[in-house]
């Protein structure tokens, strides 16, 4: 971030507009969806969504985005860094990325699915797998695919946005969670990366508590670092939430808490262009030293070490 922009406030709380934000404000209306769940766009009604991206600063997602071009030519800008997509593409960009898009060409046609982290989290848990091990900070995947594979999206697609957008009937929601599944596989599937299965019952209390740590952390990670924090706003002990943690992830409480924070420190620094001294204050450390030495203890490098490898 620019220097001249880095105010007061953002010093404290860094600010970012939810990506979802941007179509409400330019008064765009999806295809189909449900509140807080899943929004799905398209190009097939004549309204390009993707638009005002071109218009706006980069923007810090919370959902999940899956993109299907079709047709034509986009370039984003994902974390600072370009890359152009052209036909026949399926892009998904995962929870925390800085996502802009800068060039959209007149011919595009696409669509796309934003899914809410609570859906994400369900889906996962569905077809056994752990959807916080699979997005973790600064993810995303652009792979090719043939025309026999866009027209299955396609077809998965078009079943979900008419049963979104007709009558209610006996387990509508069910149905349309199965398409999502299905959907999610095929997305794996197609880009070929493993994210890991499931350790443990995803249908006890237990699974409940741990999902809900990791959406506390994305949350408030910027200001609070102890496990005290999050035992008691769940209302449990330390202990019990490290116990959970390692029992679905294999790692404890303190170290989904040191990944969280070092993965906002890195979105800082390399998209945001904060300095050390600004990314340790934003962050709520004392001194640039206690923050160097801390982003040392987590990665083993120092924060102008890790900055010099990604400039290469």
């Amino acid at each position: 971030m620019p220097q001249s922009t880095f105010n007061q406030n953002m010093r404290h709380t860094p600010r970012f507009v939810e990506y979802v934000d941007i179509f409400s404000r330019e008064d765009i209306i999806p295809s189909a969806g449900t509140k807080d769940s899943i929004l799905l766009f398209d190009t097939f009604n004549g309204i390009n969504p993707l638009e005002p991206l071109k218009d706006t600063p980069p923007t810090k997602i919370y959902q999940s985005v899956s993109y299907y071009l079709m047709e034509g030519e986009i370039t984003f800008d994902i974390n600072g860094k370009e890359t152009t997509v052209t036909r026949s593409t399926l892009v998904n960009v995962l929870p925390e990325n800085i996502l802009k898009a800068t060039y959209i060409s007149p011919d595009i046609r696409y669509f796309m699915i934003v899914t809410y982290p609570k859906v994400s989290n369900q889906i996962f848990k569905e077809i056994g797998l752990t959807y916080s091990n699979a997005r973790l900070s600064l993810q995303h995947f652009i792979t090719p695919i043939n025309m026999q594979q866009m027209q299955d999206f396609l077809r998965i697609y078009t079943d979900i946005k008419r049963d979104l957008c007709g009558p209610d009937y006996e387990f509508k929601e069910e149905f349309i969670r199965c398409l999502l599944n299905g959907l999610m596989v095929k997305n794996i599937n197609t880009h070929q990366y493993d994210p890991l299965p499931l350790e443990g019952n995803s249908n006890s209390r237990q699974y409940d508590v741990y999902c809900h740590f990791l959406s506390l952390l994305n949350k408030y990670a910027i200001e609070h670092r102890t496990v005290q924090f999050y035992a008691e706003t769940l209302g449990i002990s330390s202990k019990y939430l490290s116990f959970v943690c390692t029992c679905y992830s294999k790692k404890n409480a303190s170290a989904w808490i040191d990944e969280a924070v070092i993965q906002k420190a890195k979105a800082m620094i390399l998209v945001h262009h904060y300095s050390l001294g600004e990314t340790s204050e934003a962050l709520h450390f004392p001194t640039v030293s206690s923050f160097s030495r801390f982003f040392k203890r987590v990665t083993g490098d120092t924060p102008r070490e890790f900055l010099r490898k990604e400039s290469k």
